[in-house]
């Protein structure tokens, strides 16, 4: 069996694309899981694609190897998802009009409707910005409040964990963000393992911050959802909205707000690899009301397709 794929990458996160009409029906996650695997494409999402029935939609169904499971939504899909449809034949097959910059085009997900504007220039994507309201709304509907686990104040974030560094290296001096060693990845798993078993969350979804930018951006992060099994990304959309939320809910975000009449752009630097912060900007607009993000979109500065071809079964 062959199955036509794109493969592309915000800030390092790894993703990968296929056609539904190609992915046998009722092998969807095990197909998409056996391609994300490191003897095929490597990636951290998968998303497979179906024609919605209108023009300039496209319903997604995005896969995540750790559990493996579907899961709502994946903002680092849906930027390659938009870079493809001007850069690929993808647009061309699933029927997205390119005449016009920017091109607008409507995800169904399992999250809700997410809506895409892309910047181009002839076959070249130059701005995708992803419309992330539904996450925002399905994280309040999950819970975003500020809690303790061993001994740290952290935030939950719907499905996320988010936790500031400097409150985790006040716990724990010896934490290293840029070596990940073995008792820096032990202290979070356990501190991932208590808010799980508190939330009864099951993804594993975590968000590192701090507030010390090397490149001129507000904040850095880095995404370490399952340090067990190595899977620290680098950039993350749903994490970037998801840390937008708790810095909103701890009054982190208070300094920034003067003058803004509600609405902010959060710059994150992310896609240093294994390490907090990196040297492109996740660009985070949120409009916030009485200390709640109402509405949030985000940016990323690269956002890259590297190829395309072939995987056989």
């Amino acid at each position: 069996m062959n199955i036509d794929f794109v493969r592309g990458h915000m800030g390092g996160n790894l993703i990968i694309l296929l056609r539904g009409d190609q992915v046998p029906i009722g092998r969807e996650l095990e197909t998409a899981v056996q391609l994300m695997g490191p003897n095929y494409l490597y990636a951290h999402e998968a998303g497979i694609l179906y024609t919605a029935g209108k023009q300039g939609e496209i319903e997604v169904k995005i896969a995540e190897p750790t559990l493996p499971s579907f899961i709502s939504t994946c903002g680092g899909l849906t930027q390659v998802l938009g870079a493809a449809l001007i850069e690929t034949d993808l647009g061309t097959i699933f029927g997205v009009d390119q005449t016009n910059s920017p091109t607008r085009v409507l995800l169904r997900t399992d999250c809700g409707p997410i809506a895409l504007r892309i910047e181009k220039h002839e076959r070249k994507a130059l701005r995708i910005k992803t419309d992330m309201e539904c996450f925002v709304d399905e994280c309040y509907e999950h819970g975003v409040s500020r809690e303790v686990f061993r001994g740290i104040e952290v935030v939950r974030a719907g499905k996320f964990l988010v936790v500031n560094a400097d409150n985790f290296k006040a716990a724990y001096p010896a934490a290293d963000f840029t070596a990940w060693d073995s008792q820096t990845r032990s202290d979070l798993l356990e501190i991932q393992h208590e808010f799980q078993e508190k939330t009864g969350e099951i993804e594993p979804n975590v968000a590192v911050y701090d507030w010390h930018p090397e490149r001129g951006g507000h904040l850095r992060a880095v995404f370490p959802h399952y340090v067990e099994s190595d899977v620290i990304e680098p950039s993350c959309g749903t994490g970037s909205v998801a840390l937008g939320l708790a810095v909103t809910a701890c009054g982190e975000i208070n300094h920034l707000m003067k003058g803004n009449n509600g609405s902010i752009t959060l710059n994150i630097e992310s896609g240093g690899g294994y390490e907090l912060g990196g040297p492109e900007i996740t660009a985070l607009e949120m409009n916030i009301n009485a200390g709640k993000v109402k509405s949030a979109a985000f940016s990323h500065s690269r956002v890259e397709i590297t190829s395309m071809g072939q995987a056989r079964l």
